[in-house]
């Protein structure tokens, strides 16, 4: 898969499908009349998820002439989820919007380094333009949420932007 463009794009769709599960099943876990801030933050990441899938849907078409079915079951996940799908390591029981921060901080800092070590052991000089490329949209991700979890620890509320 590392030298493969097809096989990079169809593995990064899935991701993205994925992880967009993974965030609506976390914030369908948070009361939203006592944690409504961070239920949408991860609407907002399940969204970003959506979006990106998208994207390399779009690049599926534009460089292969060809999208590929996202619900594809060719791959296997070391611990059944994608990096970057928060189920892989979340408990919903009794989840806090600080503890399901720290989630999400580890399977965007998944993601970034999934895509990270794609990109070093490539041979493929497109798909190491385009895992690196991922790899720095998901390090904003993390950035994102280093940003609110800290908020969130020092108890401040109305941070939703």
């Amino acid at each position: 898969m590392h030298d493969s463009l097809e096989q990079f794009l169809r593995c990064a769709a899935r991701l993205e499908a994925d992880a967009a599960e993974g965030y609506e099943t976390l914030a369908g876990a948070i009361d939203g009349r006592r944690f409504g801030e961070v239920k949408a933050l991860f609407v907002k990441f399940a969204g970003f998820s959506l979006m990106h899938m998208e994207e390399v849907l779009e690049i599926q078409r534009r460089e292969l002439a060809k999208v590929y079915e996202v619900d594809d079951d060719r791959f296997e996940w070391p611990d059944e989820f994608s990096p970057e799908n928060p189920l892989a390591i979340v408990d919903l029981e009794d989840i806090t919007p600080e503890k399901a921060l720290e989630y999400a901080l580890e399977v965007e800092r998944r993601a970034c380094d999934f895509y990270s070590h794609l990109a070093g052991k490539t041979r493929s000089p497109r798909v190491q333009e385009l895992a690196q490329e991922f790899a720095e949209e998901e390090a904003e991700h993390v950035e994102h949420i280093e940003r609110w979890l800290a908020r969130t620890r020092a108890g401040e509320r109305g941070f939703a932007k």
